[in-house]
């Protein structure tokens, strides 16, 4: 309850109805107020998640592991629907994106197994109040960095050939020096598009190409 998303979400909730009673829980919390809270729930709003960990391990433990502990003590206590906030990188291939699909899966199996509802948005590039830079929010992070003169590099993933053209133009109205463009994972389209380098997804690493 101590995420971004998490504290606009009970600020909202406060505004629309004073007699909505808030459980919450954060990372000072243990598994015997979670199981205490779930019992008396009538609905979850499961926000918690590792984005940026200093051990690759906290993704599965933070991400996978607690949605494993919300639906055990949910199925055998009291099940009731719960809202999950997922992520567009569930589609990817890394730590947080397995993550986050393997936490997607488990909400799944949860409402065949007590037919409750389960609500998993994917969400995309997330931006509000007490969002962080260089942490949580990429919006944030472009604005901090044009903001205060500092570089931004922009990864484009996946890219289909009808897409070259308009990166083409966008790539030549961007006067921005500051501003670098990466194709992950494609060579050919990297030079195509008159990127600043590649982007190599499975090492995380960018190579800068000689212009």
């Amino acid at each position: 309850s101590d995420g971004f998303i998490a504290k606009n979400l009970i600020t909202h909730l406060q505004d629309l109805d004073d007699d909505i009673e808030l459980l919450l829980f954060n990372k000072k919390s243990d598994m015997k107020e979670l199981e205490s809270m779930i019992k008396t729930s009538d609905f979850i709003f499961h926000l918690a998640g590792e984005n940026r960990p200093d051990n690759p391990i906290k993704f599965s433990k933070n991400n996978t592991q607690l949605t494993k502990d919300i639906c055990k003590l949910a199925s055998e206590n009291n099940p009731v629907p719960i809202c999950f906030t997922s992520s567009t990188q569930a589609l990817l291939d890394n730590d947080y994106g397995s993550s986050k699909l393997a936490a997607e899966n488990i909400l799944i199996d949860y409402s065949k197994k007590t037919s409750k509802k389960s609500y998993i948005y994917r969400l995309p590039g997330v931006f509000g109040k007490w969002s962080r830079p260089n942490y949580n929010s990429v919006v944030s992070t472009f604005c901090y960095n044009i903001a205060n003169n500092k570089k931004i590099n922009i990864i484009l993933r996946n890219i289909e050939n009808n897409e070259i053209k308009d990166i083409i133009k966008f790539r030549k109205k961007c006067k921005n020096k500051k501003i670098k463009f990466f194709i992950a994972n494609n060579p050919k389209f990297a030079n195509t598009c008159k990127a600043d380098g590649l982007y190599i997804s499975a090492y995380n690493k960018k190579k800068y190409f000689m212009n």
